[in-house]
């Protein structure tokens, strides 16, 4: 089933009066789920810096030659470690985070809506953008990613 291609003011408007309440309540359920997505990006940042920090700090103040004794030593393999840890912990927690995302939206709100709640929110969020756009360009992408999720949904 086709439905004839609207402005993005009558999408909006359409969008608004079905789901507006059920994006919000989704959005709240998971919060959490996204938080933790957040944090886990952080920890990214901040896990490199101190596997790489912390084992240099410790060298500088114990041994006489720092650089022979981090070369020769096991702290270069905790370093490489640690580097590779951090890269991995937080992909797991977010593909952790997405899953859970998805499940509260499979189980909760799929039977209602039809669509992902995932996919609807980021048409929402596109639709928003792109009516927020200063530039020409700006409006093209978000409009092209509103298409792209609308379609997602089988929409169009």
């Amino acid at each position: 089933m086709q439905t004839p291609a609207l402005s993005s003011q009558e999408e909006k408007a359409q969008l608004e009066e079905k789901y507006e309440k059920l994006i919000d309540q989704f959005e709240q359920e998971t919060a959490q789920y996204d938080r933790l997505s957040r944090i886990a990006a952080i920890a990214t940042f901040g896990g490199v810096l101190a596997s790489i920090l912390v084992p240099l700090l410790y060298l500088a103040a114990t041994a006489a030659d720092p650089f022979r004794a981090f070369v020769s030593g096991p702290l270069l393999y905790i370093v490489i470690g640690g580097v590779l840890a951090s890269k991995v912990a937080p992909k797991l927690v977010i593909m952790y985070a997405n899953h859970k995302k998805h499940e509260v939206s499979r189980l909760k709100y799929r039977p209602v809506t039809g669509v992902c709640m995932c996919d609807l929110y980021q048409y929402r969020t596109h639709l928003r953008r792109m009516e927020k756009s200063d530039t020409p360009g700006e409006r093209m992408r978000h409009a092209k990613l509103a298409a792209y999720y609308k379609h997602q949904m089988g929409w169009g």
